[in-house]
């Protein structure tokens, strides 16, 4: 996914996602100056903010 995607899904920020991966909170892999992100890590970090 996108950081855009994953911004629409979380509802945050585009620069909160970017900080999120920054800090290794949001796991991410980079491929060239893009940041992309797994589906299944953005669903774990949904169901952390929804307990």
């Amino acid at each position: 996914m996108t950081a855009r995607e994953v911004a629409e899904v979380l509802s945050l920020p585009l620069s909160t996602v970017y900080e999120l991966a920054r800090r290794g909170e949001l796991p991410s892999s980079r491929l060239g100056r893009a940041v992309r992100f797994l589906r299944d890590d953005v669903e774990d970090r949904l169901r952390v903010r929804s307990d």
